[in-house]
């Protein structure tokens, strides 16, 4: 009788290739909405116009580039190039926005928001919101604020006392319409 030695000659941490990248995300994440509404929006007016190039490695596409950032931006709040470069190389949202292409370093990406972009990124959100505005037929004209507050470390001494609400409420008011003035205004 022999003995058979058998052997995996696998590792669980092997690559497995997606076929599809989108299938991996899931439908109501918002990188989908951002891409919709990106794709509505020219984005070539935001780049600085040059010269063609003769030699050096090809650029890396301006408008993946613009939508990374964005992207990167929209989810963080601010984030760093470097942070940045780590969520092309990690993050699945990343990756699909990028179709395909390599992962940018932190300084194409820092190169490209110094050097390619003619306007900030809160113009470009801007225009992106008025697009949303348009499309969703948000109704500019009126206010609503809602008055509840949530506490993270709540107990029994956390509550807003009705004469304090009462005495800041026409402060709160003229705060929320300068804040609404600005972003209607420019």
């Amino acid at each position: 009788m022999r003995k058979t030695i058998s052997r995996d000659y696998f590792s669980t941490y092997q690559l497995k290739i997606p076929l599809e990248i989108s299938k991996i995300i899931e439908i109501s994440d918002p990188v989908y909405t951002f891409s919709e509404v990106l794709n509505h929006i020219d984005l070539k007016k935001y780049f600085v116009k040059e010269g063609h190039r003769r030699t050096g490695r090809p650029e890396y596409d301006s408008e993946k580039l613009l939508r990374v950032v964005l992207f990167a931006f929209m989810e963080n709040g601010y984030a760093s190039v470097r942070q940045i470069e780590k969520l092309c190389k990690t993050d699945i949202r990343f990756l699909w926005l990028l179709d395909g292409t390599p992962a940018p370093s932190f300084m194409t990406i820092n190169n490209f928001i110094k050097n390619k972009l003619s306007a900030s990124i809160e113009e470009i959100f801007t225009e992106m919101n008025r697009y949303i505005f348009s499309e969703a037929d948000v109704d500019l004209e009126h206010v609503y604020i809602d008055g509840t507050k949530i506490s993270a470390n709540a107990n029994k001494y956390s509550w807003v006392w009705k004469k304090s609400s009462v005495k800041n409420r026409q402060k709160t008011f003229e705060k929320v319409t300068v804040l609404l003035e600005e972003m209607n205004g420019s």
